[in-house]
């Protein structure tokens, strides 16, 4: 029999859940007619779409953001809350600032308008935090699901007769204990198999744009190869590797567009072999048959990776070292923190990747430098669970900076190289100092007016700003051998104009953390007779007797290739133009890490604080482009696959 004092409670209890139901039902109500406002204001199409697709709209968007609300803010666990609405906050920060700067040009008219900003972030955080959580929370069921139907796949392979697979299969639940399941491919026909597939996906893509993608700065460092007058502006490495296949092309075949479709093939093998590694790695950590097949697919058939395979730029290989060097940093960390020996091999390959890193690309140096206290500090708190590890990681990667940094001077004293110019670190100061002389030229003082003048003259500088490319002001800008008075008379601009430069920044970097932005697909123009656009297909002009001719052996599928990257049609697709968004590698490297920090998986970190430290670099870019993010494109999948192999079984 209940107790009467037990009734009480239970009744006292039972309607105090009622009661707390109740409140977060309304707040869930309220919360979603807030944010479907917010988002019908926000967005620019809700403007043009008509009555009826609006109304459809807010109906479908209401209710889903109701149910998100009710059962993010019914969820017991305070934890998941925490970190959804930590990283609901940084998605819903960018969303906000990108809606205002394609709507209004600013993201505060002015200061006064802050409140309503940190208003409209902290509504639509919630929606967000909403969003995230379910994920962070079912990742397990997600990758359990994905590893049932792997099992189930190799137990289909191979009979059920043998004792091995009658271990590794319950009849009772019908279930697969993968780690009971025989031994898979040997990792060499898998990375054999996975570089002739992602190979043979090229090759059309090859025929189609034969020679080679001819585009970038392909020409200025052929000039060099040619003129015998090099310059640290571009990586030396990369312009002797191109300059090689150029210079082949021209002696032995008396042909250079033979020596640009053999440098197409030969990056082409490095590329599928670099993939193809990847792949055979992930599949020897376990990685689930389902999760495998999508990274082969995307590797072979996602219109990045097939053009930038034959394309001229240095970003190419160096997205590939980027790859391996995450790779090799993780098995470096991770793999060998759990090993019972110590890989010699292992060691000497992760620095030579990480030297190539150096030599391909100027502003690696710079995200090493970043990112290498952060590992080390981290390594080193935990002492008890890496042992020396965190000296093991600084000897290795400080031998290998200073063998870069030889490397490079030995390159530079034998080619007679002359530095490249400072400019390319000022295209942010002077993208906010021009973007204050056109917008603020009539309220500006006098003297500071003539200051800027010595450096951005009113003859070009209107004309010539473009708040998405730094390139026309930094190339025309007059820096007269005195940084140090451009940087005094930057500061002194920034404290008058504050939210000017503000908004310098954000215009010229949108593209990376903003997932709507169109402006990265047509920076330097659009269509296929240009062949600007996403991705850049033009042919570039060489001198005469050194050009490289164009002769597609598959028009049609260069017309179909050109729509896509050229003619922008991707932007048409709703949802398959997300993965074709540069700003979509940024949030899902941030995905990955709010996973990683809410399952506690904390070295699980350490492989993309280098991605990130390479992220701030691209921020101080001169523009957004698809080529830039190319490294994030070939190697955060991997991170997120990384979470789907067995070693990190929770």
């Amino acid at each position: 029999m209940i107790k009467p004092a037990n009734t009480t409670e239970i009744l006292n209890n039972l309607n105090s859940s009622l009661h707390g139901s109740v409140k977060k039902t309304v707040i869930s109500l309220l919360l979603s007619g807030i944010n479907i406002s917010l988002a019908v204001s926000l967005e620019m199409w809700t403007k043009t779409c008509g009555l009826i697709p609006l109304l459809l709209f807010e109906a479908a968007g209401f209710i889903l953001c109701f149910l998100l609300t009710f059962s993010f803010l019914t969820q017991k666990e305070r934890r998941l809350k925490i970190h959804a609405l930590l990283w609901g906050v940084l998605m819903t920060c960018a969303y906000v600032l990108g809606c205002r700067m394609r709507r209004d040009g600013t993201a505060l008219k002015q200061w006064s308008h802050l409140p309503f900003f940190l208003a409209q972030t902290a509504c639509l955080s919630v929606f967000a935090a909403a969003c995230i959580a379910p994920f962070l929370q079912g990742f397990p069921r997600i990758r359990q699901l994905t590893a049932d139907y792997t099992c189930k796949n190799i137990a289909i392979a191979a009979p059920l007769s043998t004792d091995a697979n009658r271990q590794g299969y319950d009849h009772k639940y019908k279930h697969y204990d993968r780690r009971a399941l025989p031994q898979r491919r040997p990792f060499g026909q898998i990375w054999l198999f996975s570089t002739v597939m992602i190979l043979l996906s090229f090759i059309p893509i090859f025929l189609a744009y034969y020679p080679s993608v001819f585009a970038y700065d392909a020409e200025g460092q052929l000039y060099q190869v040619l003129a015998h007058d090099y310059s640290t502006h571009h990586p030396l490495l990369h312009t002797l590797f191109l300059g090689f296949f150029f210079q082949i092309g021209g002696s032995l075949f008396g042909s250079y567009s033979t020596g640009m479709a053999i440098h197409s093939i030969v990056q082409m093998l490095l590329m599928a072999s670099a993939f193809g590694y990847t792949l055979a790695f992930l599949y020897k950590k376990g990685l689930p048959l389902f999760w495998y097949s999508i990274l082969l697919l995307f590797y072979a058939l996602f219109p990045v990776n097939s053009v930038l395979a034959l394309s001229t730029t240095k970003d190419v290989l160096f997205s590939a070292l980027v790859l391996l060097h995450t790779l090799f940093l993780y098995r470096l960390l991770i793999d060998q923190n759990t090993a019972a020996g110590i890989s010699i091999k292992l060691e000497i390959l992760y620095v030579c990747w990480t030297i190539l890193l150096l030599l391909f690309r100027n502003n690696a140096l710079y995200a090493l430098a970043l990112s290498m206290p952060v590992i080390g500090l981290f390594l080193f708190r935990t002492e008890r669970t890496s042992g020396r590890l965190w000296r093991r990681y600084l000897i290795l990667t400080l031998l290998a900076l200073a063998l870069s940094v030889a490397g490079n001077r030995i390159l530079i004293a034998s080619l007679d190289a002359h530095n490249g110019s400072p400019r390319e670190m000022l295209s942010i100061p002077l993208q906010q100092m021009a973007r204050t002389r056109v917008k603020a030229e009539e309220t500006m003082p006098l003297d500071l007016q003539q200051e800027v003048e010595r450096y951005l003259p009113a003859e070009w500088v209107f004309a010539a700003y473009n708040p998405y490319l730094a390139d026309p002001v930094k190339n025309r800008a007059i820096i007269h051998d005195d940084p140090a008075g451009l940087i005094k008379t930057w500061i002194r601009l920034g404290l008058q104009y504050p939210q000017i430069y503000l908004d310098a920044f954000l215009d010229n970097s949108i593209g990376y953390w903003f997932l709507e932005d169109h402006t990265h697909a047509q920076i330097y123009g659009i269509g296929t007779d240009s062949g600007f656009g996403y991705l850049s297909t033009d042919n570039r002009t060489m001198p005469a007797g050194c050009e490289i001719i164009e002769h597609s052996l598959l028009p049609g599928l260069r017309r179909l290739m050109e729509q896509i990257v050229s003619d922008n049609v991707y932007q048409q697709l709703p949802l398959l133009r997300v993965i074709f968004a540069p700003a979509f590698y940024w949030w899902l490297l941030c995905l990955y890490a709010a996973v990683v920090l809410y399952r506690k998986k904390y070295f699980l970190l350490l492989p993309a604080v280098f991605l990130a430290a390479y992220y701030l670099t691209l921020l101080l870019s001169p523009a957004v482009l698809i080529r830039y993010m190319y490294p994030f494109v070939v190697t955060v999948p991997v991170l997120c696959c990384l979470l789907f192999c067995q070693t990190h079984e929770s």
